[in-house]
Formats: C-alpha cells, sequence, structure tokens
C-alpha cells in the first residue's frame, strides 16, 4: 500500500482529523501539488511542437544601409535566450548590453554579445558573460600589460550550449571539428594563427565545460557550437589598452 492510499484510508476524507493533526493536511496538499506538477511538466514534454528551433540569420539581416544594426544583433540574442531557456535572458534590455561586430561587416560569423558585471582595477578582478550565436567567432586576440597592471588572466565556463576554444598552434591545414569553417572574412586578413582547438560543453570540469588561458599575453578566440553559447569569463583586470586584436580591420 503506498502512502497516498494509507492516508485516503486512515483520514476517509473527515476533515477533523486533518484539523486535529495539521501536519497531515499540509502533507496531503504537498503530495497533490507533486503529482499536479509532473502531470503538468509531463503535459509540456509530449505536448505538440514543444520541441525548441534554433533561429538563425545571414548577414544581410544584420546591416541596415550598409551600417550594423546593434537592434538586429539584440534581436538575434533574445532568440538566443528564448531557445536556451536563459535565466538572465532580460540582460539584453540592461543598458550594460552590448553587441559588437569588431568593424568587419561580418556580424553573422565574427561578433560577440557581452556585458561586463563587474571590472575592478584596484582589486583585480573582472566578471563578464560572454554571448555567441552559432559559429560566430571572437576575432583571435591577446592580452598585454596595460595601465600598469600585468597582462590578464582568464578562466571560462560555458554555461548554456558550447563553445570551440582555440589556442595557439596547429596550421590551417589541420581538421576542424564537423561542420564548422573559419570564417573567410579572417583567413583572407591572416587574422588566424591559433588553429588547436577544443570543444566545451555546458559540463563542470576543467576540459570539459571549462578552459583556461594557457599562458599570458598568448592569443586565443572562441566560436560559439551549433546552438551558439553563453560563457562566463572570469579574469584579471581588462584593460581595453592592452587588448589586441591581431586583425588590422578589427576594432572595439
Amino acid at each position: 500500500m503506498n502512502r497516498r492510499n494509507w492516508l485516503t484510508n486512515m483520514l476517509g476524507g473527515a476533515a477533523v482529523v486533518a484539523a486535529a493533526i495539521p501536519g497531515v493536511k499540509l502533507f496531503a496538499q504537498q503530495e497533490n501539488a507533486e503529482r499536479r506538477g509532473q502531470e503538468r511538466g509531463q503535459g509540456r514534454r509530449n505536448r505538440p511542437g514543444a520541441q525548441r528551433t534554433m533561429t538563425t540569420h545571414d548577414n544581410d539581416f544584420f546591416y541596415k544601409d550598409g551600417k550594423f544594426d546593434a537592434e538586429a544583433g539584440k534581436q538575434a540574442f533574445r532568440e538566443l535566450f528564448r531557445f536556451h531557456r536563459y535565466s538572465l535572458a532580460d540582460v539584453v534590455d540592461d543598458p550594460r548590453f552590448w553587441v559588437v561586430d569588431f568593424g568587419l561587416g561580418d556580424f553573422a560569423r565574427v561578433g560577440m554579445g557581452g556585458i561586463f558585471w563587474l571590472n575592478d582595477k584596484e582589486n583585480g578582478y573582472f566578471g563578464h558573460e560572454i554571448y555567441l550565436l552559432p559559429l560566430q567567432m571572437i576575432p583571435e586576440h591577446s592580452h598585454v600589460p596595460a595601465e600598469d597592471k600585468q597582462a590578464k588572466h582568464e578562466y571560462w565556463q560555458v554555461r548554456n550550449g558550447s563553445i570551440y576554444n582555440f589556442s595557439f598552434g596547429g596550421t590551417k591545414d589541420d581538421a576542424l571539428p564537423e561542420g564548422v569553417t573559419l570564417p573567410k572574412s579572417q583567413l583572407d586578413d591572416d587574422a588566424i594563427t591559433c588553429f588547436k582547438w577544443q570543444e566545451l560543453t555546458a559540463t563542470p570540469g576543467l576540459g570539459k565545460g571549462e578552459a583556461v588561458l594557457n599562458k599570458l599575453e598568448e592569443c586565443h578566440f572562441m566560436m560559439g557550437g551549433p546552438e551558439g553559447a553563453i560563457v562566463t569569463e572570469y579574469g584579471s583586470y581588462h584593460s581595453g589598452d592592452g587588448l589586441k586584436l591581431r586583425n588590422p580591420k578589427a576594432k572595439m
């Protein structure tokens, strides 16, 4: 006999017993609430059309009269956040939230969204959320000493989706992940020297869903996976003067 039947037999629906034993009534209510929640969850999973679909856009969507349209970029990230059911989806309306195409005119493949939660020069720490659309990369870059601070050190943790984390090494002839190509806009400008990659997913553990900068001042970049990515970055102080983009055409 399960506990629900036991309660039914014992209580017999008598309110007087429930009143005499307040905890029993609460227990029964919790049982019913749990059952209703499970049934609703099952209904959502079984409902036709419940499967999520990733929305993607070609590059023209992000440009208006030849100029980058930041609102279109934000719309794409709203769609990404909905897809991943991101708990901080409203961040796109935070005045600190930004999108950038680095002046390269190829936002669908080279760009990012982000927010700096904190960038504390005095105490030397930094909190940043990185947002990447599917197969969108941050231009290759490095960090050098600036503003009387050492070169920035970084650690990344994938929250949603996946990334390909590229570090120094390898050659452009090395095999890439299935379905992945490096943007022509970067290869034509000889703006990529990092060809050694690892895939990181939303899984705890170094080398699984987390990565650390191999060496201070070393070049690196990351690219969103097939479903884009939401990545938390922990670092020391971020100096704009210390950020060095390899592509001479790129700018923040």
